[in-house]
């Protein structure tokens, strides 16, 4: 299984470094944490790049902010 930082996802998607970050977090894509990097795996990049990003307010925020 290939992993891709999360600005190679963003940059795959057409999307921001932040809002990538935010889907991650959120649980709206599917991501692998090593040590202190949030990692992507290729099959999930290419998946929302084929079914298109999420809306930003249809995924659920995480924390309290």
């Amino acid at each position: 299984m290939a992993l891709k930082s999360i600005r190679q996802a963003a940059d795959s998607w057409g999307v921001s470094i932040y809002t990538a970050r935010r889907l991650a977090a959120a649980g709206a894509v599917h991501s692998v944490t090593v040590g202190r990097r949030r990692l992507i795996p290729e099959s999930e990049i290419e998946r929302i790049a084929a079914k298109g990003v999420p809306s930003p307010t249809k995924v659920r925020k995480s924390g309290n902010r």
